[in-house]
């Protein structure tokens, strides 16, 4: 019975999650009522409560299924690049960095939506003390799941960090959502102005690494 309990819990959660990233994509965070997200996901207020303290809490629980989904897409493209990288090209890391942008960057309107919620949440965060341990303790969580991602990636090139592995991953989500913005500000899709992404960061990047000491030459 406890086990049943627990699966209708979890699946209520989940509903609730992607009723309320639906809701928010739609009308933003703070203009969604908790009664619309509750009426989307087919549920009462008392399941919602039962589940999420506010409407806060949920959107944390939709950041941490977004950006485990992003980690998944990332860790595709990247292995896929791997795959297809030529080892004697003296230029490895901006090549796979490269290939792998490319293939990341198939669903740049879903990444735009996200960025607008993201924003709009990590501003409120910013505002409201109360939100900002919780909101740094999710982020980290995503860039504890891009370090040795990316430290796996350089080694089996051959390279290393020059610079602590987390804020290399810093460095490349803040130019990943400057690149989102500016689509955003111009109006254009991402994908018309991908060089930001494809060019720059690849050489952002290598510029952060150095050839592992004691490997054969």
């Amino acid at each position: 019975m406890t086990r049943g309990i627990t699966r209708r819990r979890a699946e209520t959660r989940q509903r609730l999650i992607e009723a309320a990233y639906a809701t928010f994509s739609e009308t933003g965070i703070r203009d969604t009522p908790v009664e619309l997200i509750c009426e989307r996901a087919g549920f009462t207020r008392g399941a919602f409560y039962s589940n999420f303290a506010s409407k806060e809490e949920l959107f944390l629980a939709v950041y941490e299924v977004q950006m485990g989904d992003r980690a998944d897409r990332l860790r595709a493209a990247v292995e896929s690049a791997l795959a297809a990288a030529d080892p004697s090209d003296g230029d490895s890391v901006a090549t796979v960095l490269r290939e792998a942008a490319a293939l990341f960057m198939e669903s740049p309107a879903a990444d735009e939506t996200w960025y607008l919620l993201n924003a709009e949440f990590r501003a409120q965060a910013l505002r409201q003390p109360e939100l900002r341990a919780s909101t740094a303790a999710a982020e980290r969580v995503f860039h504890d799941a891009l370090a040795p991602l990316l430290q796996d990636m350089l080694d089996r090139l051959g390279l290393r960090l020059t610079v602590d592995p987390h804020a290399a991953v810093i460095t490349i989500i803040t130019l990943y959502e400057t690149m989102l913005q500016r689509a955003l500000l111009n109006e254009t899709p991402s994908t018309a102005d991908n060089s930001f992404l494809t060019e720059v960061l690849p050489r952002v990047l290598a510029a952060l690494v150095t050839l592992k000491t004691g490997e054969p030459s």
